[in-house]
Formats: structure tokens, sequence, C-alpha cells
């Protein structure tokens, strides 16, 4: 079995820190028939061994051309998209074929997703955001109370810390968008992971900051993800999820969180630029706007750092 090339980086990087952002392992394929590419079981299992919340697998396609076959696993399971691995891969890319200008990664699950560089340190990724159909449904339906204090007590809140919640799917989960009040402190929360699973196996929980979005004319929002339907007590740095909130907060009933002179300096919300803050231990930044010529789309930019690579004898 032939030996295979791997990088190790921190991608969504808060400013020149390179310590920060979501870890992320990179495993590249160099023969497009290679076997362990379809291999389930083995690319679980490296992933495992990496213990980072994805692991990427590449298979060339046309090299040349930028155009790669692209897989994420989690250590327990396969996502339909991860937003961290994609800027972390593009990385490896761009820093491998200096010469390219766009990346095509092919994907099981979410279509074709491109990458391109913004500058020396920035990549721009699109991802697919929450689609009109899950959107249009935002609002819609009635708080269920008994879940919000539910959730409440799972995240440590006192009542009236959740201002509500939609609910969307992710990679067949169940997924809670929840909006907290703005006086909550997000980054100090301590979440109690088991009284979450008696609610929801996948949570997003968000909030505007209305003194940085006015400040910079720009929408600040804070954010932490738990995942452990998908083995992954919390992520440190969610893109995928960035792309749904840049959906949620621009394009359904929720801009009414948005605060009303930040809409006032624009002629429609989806004009504006989301700057994300997950506010996890490790702490991730990210620019995101919903794309012009396809509203189903994101854009969504940040840095990423490599601080390892080697070789996988597997």
């Amino acid at each position: 079995m032939s030996s295979l090339q791997f990088h190790l980086l921190n991608a969504f990087v808060v400013g020149s820190n390179p310590h920060s952002g979501n870890q992320a392992s990179v495993v590249l394929f160099s023969d497009p028939q290679d076997k362990r590419f379809t291999d389930d079981v083995w690319m679980t299992a490296v992933a495992r061994d990496f213990g980072f919340s994805e692991t990427a697998y590449l298979v060339p396609i046309n090299e040349d051309e930028g155009e790669w076959g692209f897989r994420w696993f989690t250590p327990e399971v396969e996502v339909n998209l991860c937003g961290h691995a994609t800027l972390a891969s593009s990385k490896v890319l761009f820093s491998l074929y200096p010469n390219l200008s766009k990346i095509n990664f092919q994907t099981k699950f979410s279509g074709i997703l491109t990458a391109v560089k913004v500058n020396e340190e920035e990549i721009q990724i699109t991802l697919p955001g929450l689609s009109s159909k899950t959107l249009s449904t935002f609002g819609n339906s009635p708080t269920n109370s008994e879940e919000v204090g539910l959730l409440e007590s799972a995240f440590g809140l006192s009542k009236g810390g959740i201002l509500g919640y939609e609910e969307n799917d992710f990679s067949g989960n169940r997924c809670l968008i929840v909006q907290l009040n703005e006086d909550v402190d997000v980054q100090s929360l301590k979440v109690d992971i088991k009284a979450l699973v008696e609610v929801t196996g996948c949570a997003v929980i968000t909030q505007v900051d209305t003194s940085e979005s006015l400040r910079t004319g720009q929408l600040h929002i804070n954010s932490r993800v738990f995942g452990p339907a998908l083995g992954i007590d919390e992520d440190p740095v969610t893109g995928s999820f960035h792309a749904h909130l840049t959906g949620y907060y621009l394009l359904s009933s929720s801009t009414k969180y948005i605060p009303e002179q930040l809409l006032d300096t624009v002629t429609s919300p989806k004009e504006l630029t989301v700057i994300g803050h997950q506010r996890s231990s490790r702490g991730g930044l990210l620019k995101c706007k919903v794309d012009k010529k396809d509203e189903s789309k994101v854009k969504v930019v940040g840095s990423a750092f490599e601080f390892g690579r080697g070789t996988l004898n597997l």
C-alpha cells in the first residue's frame, strides 16, 4: 500500500494568532483509483487517529485545472459539508500548486465547491447555504416553551436568555439555530452536553453584537456550535454553519434581529457582510456574504495556518 501525504492546519484563525481556528487534517491521494478513497471504514478510522473534528480526503481529478474529489469525516461519521476543512484543503492546494487561481472540489453530497485566493493570507470558499424552502419556514412555527426551558437549562441560561429558535437538517440530524439575548456572555457559558442531547444532537447558539455592528457597518455575530450527534461535543470553528447563519440573518424572518440603524444603511439585508466570531476556547473569525449570482450559496473568507505535515503509512 502506497504512503499518503498529510497536512495539519488551523483554519479560520483570528488575526495573527496561529493557535486559533479549527484544526483539520488533509490527506492527499496521488492515485485517482486508490481504493482507500472509497473505503468509509478506513477513512473513519484514520480520522479517529488524527483526532480532529474533521479530516479531509482529496483525490486528483485534473490537477492542472485544480479539480479534486473531496470527502470529509469526523472521528465517527462522514459529513455532508465542512467549511473549515474546505478552507484548510484550499490552503494546502494553493501552496502546492501556486499557479492555480481557482480550485473546484467535487463532493459527494454538496455538489461542486470553489475556492479562490483573496490575497496572500485570505482564501474565499463558496459553500451552500440553507435552501429557500428551509428559510421560508423560519418564523412560521410557534416556539415550544418546554424545549426552550430545557435548552436554557442545558446552556446554563436564566429564563429569557433564549429569544427563539429555528430548526433545519444537517447531515440527517435535526439541528437548531438558537437565538440568544444580546446580554448573554456566549463565551463563558458552561454547556451540559448530556442535557442538550435530550433535546437535540446538533445546535448553534448565536447573537448579534449591536455596538460592533453599528461601529463597522457590518453585521457582527457571536456563536458556538455543538454537534454530539456527529461525534463532536463542541466544534471550535464552523464554516458550514456560518454559511447557514448568513442566510438565517439576511434572507429569512430573522432579519428582525438586525439593528434597525444598520438596516437603514442598505437597500436590502442581503447586501450586508456578516462577520462571524465563533466564541469557542480556540476562537475563529469568518467573513460571509450572500452570493449575488446565486443566493443559495455563501462566500466565506478566512485564513488558515499549516503547522505540520507528514506521511501516512496505513
